[in-house]
């Protein structure tokens, strides 16, 4: 199953340690915003769990998208650039 996941983490520590989790299930695409391409269920329940351990439920937001093949292939993307969170705004290759 394909995921999207965005995320909003107050703070900046948590936020890196998301990344850091989320890039260990898929790649990121946007500053806040990782594609995951999930196998098993359970897998995604272990995301959603190592996610869960990191954030404050009070300050932070996660979403899960889940898309569909027919969805995933409606995707429109524009532009192209590389997102690195560490040295601030989106750069473009």
């Amino acid at each position: 199953m394909f995921i999207l996941v965005a995320y909003d983490v107050s703070s900046n520590r948590r936020r890196k340690k998301v990344a850091k989790v989320l890039g260990d299930y898929g790649d990121r695409v946007n500053l806040s915003v990782f594609e995951c391409e999930i196998k098993e269920a359970e897998t995604l329940k272990g995301m959603k769990e190592d996610v869960k351990a990191i954030i404050k439920p009070k300050k932070d937001h996660v979403r899960y998208y889940t898309l569909c093949e027919e969805c995933r292939r409606k995707t429109v993307v524009q532009g192209y650039g590389k997102a690195e969170e560490e040295t601030g705004p989106v750069k473009f290759a």
